[in-house]
């Protein structure tokens, strides 16, 4: 009973009309994971930088979370919804003001995510956590504001340079799922028209049983692990011996 339990929680929750439904929920639930995963005081302090509309400020305690993002992007200024504005290079704060930093789909928009993971390292405590997520495969986004794609093995060996030692790193999704929202993602770009509410049927008819069909299969198929969409990454700075 559990298998049609879950598919009709994934109806419930919205795959029905988002055709790439399955990169939001699994994304959003992988964060999520990392964040409940970290043991908080209410005194802790944790920065999300590129913060949009603050969706995991939910997940912090009271009082603890600081927003910040830069005001010209490839996002509509309407997304946003900081505590404070920065240039994109240097965080307004001093040396480890925060427990925690989070930043997620961010690094891709960004011309040098090396130096920007060097900054929140410094603004982090020793010992502190960072949380990251990173697109691996997803269409340009955000134009012309999309410079890279992650592999495990580069983001690992960017935070190894940076100070930065890995407590976990997930892959939100499998080949199946990720083949799927692929091909949602070029139906929805490519073969509708703009034509007032094709959008909407089009995700029911066509892209609701992709995804369906992909949820069923990636727990049947093998799958080597080597094609997903993002990863999402838990981190510790190193302290100072």
């Amino acid at each position: 009973m559990e298998r049609p339990r879950k598919y009709s929680r994934c109806v419930k929750e919205g795959i029905l009309f988002n055709p790439v439904w399955i990169s939001e929920h699994k994304l959003r639930a992988w964060i999520k994971s990392a964040i409940e995963s970290i043991v908080f005081s209410q005194s802790d302090k944790w920065l999300d930088v590129g913060c949009g509309l603050r969706p995991y400020e939910m997940y912090f305690p009271t009082g603890s979370y600081v927003g910040v993002d830069i005001e010209i992007s490839g996002r509509d200024p309407n997304l946003k919804a900081p505590d404070y504005y920065y240039d994109g290079q240097i965080l307004p704060f001093p040396d480890g003001s925060f427990e925690g930093v989070i930043s997620t789909q961010v690094l891709e928009h960004v011309p040098d995510p090396r130096g920007l993971l060097a900054e929140m390292h410094r603004v982090i405590k020793p010992g502190g956590e960072l949380v990251i997520s990173l697109p691996f495969v997803w269409q340009e986004h955000e134009e012309p504001y999309d410079f890279f794609r992650f592999t495990r093995f580069g983001i690992a060996e960017m935070l190894k340079q940076t100070g930065f030692e890995i407590d976990s790193l997930v892959k939100d999704t499998g080949a199946i799922e990720t083949l799927a929202v692929t091909l949602n993602a070029y139906v929805m770009h490519n073969l509708v028209p703009p034509i007032f509410g094709l959008g909407r049927l089009v995700a029911l008819v066509i892209c609701f049983p992709i995804q369906l069909a992909a949820l069923i299969l990636q727990s049947t198929l093998p799958d080597q692990g080597q094609l997903y969409l993002n990863l999402v990454v838990r981190a510790r700075k190193i302290p100072d011996k």
